[in-house]
């Protein structure tokens, strides 16, 4: 990264680390931002499964359900601490995962994401029956007076705020060194070709695997976040579309850039909440069909996704240069 953009970096930290001192007294606008924060975070879990190594995935909305349901149950029914609960989700989910899908990617393209979208369908049809799971009622954890971070609690909705934009930037940081690593390079030719990759010593299996661990293991902390924020969860969290949602910002921001989740999740929630909350009482939905219009457009027009369109524009000038 050159000298500029480290610089413009820090200062767009520093801004977003002030910005809740100057919109305390909006927490609509918090929780906006909040919720940019949780949906980038998820796009680049997904990310690495799908934009870097190439495994479409229409299932992350379950490895969030999983993990949310595994530490709010961890707290509600054996009194765990939420933070140790945090590593039980943590732990199931990236077995879970590992375990199922190391026998299903021998399934390639349209096969394999079936499989992610059967997957998630079964494990929520198994929460909708279980009395344990609280059913389709849901389950959720007990309110705590004040800002307590032992049981990650918070009244003041700008801890929240922090919480989330340190655990995006994080998982960005996470995805960053992978993509600069030999486990990336590896995530990568496979996504090119995995019978070339396999040819030069990859273990594709391996490597999926590995991938599909990281990830799943991101968004179940992405999964506790959202359950200590809300404070309720219930199967709904899973539903195809959710998972869907999760999914659009990278496209959108292209998903062969680490930082494409990053673009596309906060201009794209950004812009679905305002139309959401200026134009929802006359044309219900219009977030949803904003998400469609551009995922149209951006796949017929620019398929590569912003960054990817503004990186073939400075090579362009750069060849003619």
């Amino acid at each position: 990264m050159r000298t500029p953009q480290k610089i413009a970096l820090l200062i767009l930290v520093a801004v977003m680390l002030a910005l809740p001192q100057f919109i305390a007294d909006m927490p609509y606008i918090v929780n906006v931002l909040i919720l940019a924060f949780y949906m980038t975070t998820m796009s680049m879990a997904w990310n690495l499964l799908g934009g870097m190594t190439g495994q479409n995935s229409i299932g992350h909305a379950c490895f969030m359900g999983i993990g949310a349901y595994t530490s709010v149950l961890c707290v509600v029914k054996f009194g765990m601490n939420p933070w140790v609960s945090l590593v039980v989700a943590v732990v199931v989910t990236a077995l879970i995962t590992g375990l199922v899908f190391s026998q299903c990617f021998i399934l390639r393209g349209p096969y394999f994401t079936l499989v992610t979208i059967a997957f998630a369908e079964a494990v929520r049809q198994v929460i909708l029956n279980w009395d344990f799971a609280g059913k389709a009622i849901g389950v959720g954890l007990p309110y705590v007076r004040g800002n307590n971070w032992l049981l990650f609690s918070f009244r003041d909705k700008a801890i929240y705020y922090y919480v989330a934009f340190a655990m995006m930037v994080g998982v960005y940081l996470l995805m960053k060194r992978i993509d600069n690593s030999k486990l990336g390079f590896a995530l990568k030719t496979i996504r090119e070709d995995e019978d070339v990759a396999a040819a030069i010593g990859i273990r594709p299996l391996k490597y999926k695997v590995i991938a599909v661990v990281i990830s799943a293991s991101v968004s179940a902390v992405a999964g506790f976040f959202y359950a200590g924020y809300y404070r309720y969860i219930d199967p709904n969290i899973m539903l195809q579309s959710a998972s869907v949602e999760l999914v659009l910002p990278a496209i959108i921001g292209g998903s062969a850039f680490v930082e494409g989740p990053l673009v596309g999740g906060i201009l794209m929630v950004s812009l679905s909440e305002y139309l959401r909350n200026t134009f929802g009482g006359i044309l219900p939905g219009i977030n949803l069909i904003l998400y469609a219009v551009v995922l149209i457009v951006v796949i017929r027009f620019r398929p590569t996704g912003i960054l990817g369109w503004l990186h073939g524009r400075r090579t362009r000038k750069e060849g003619k240069a």
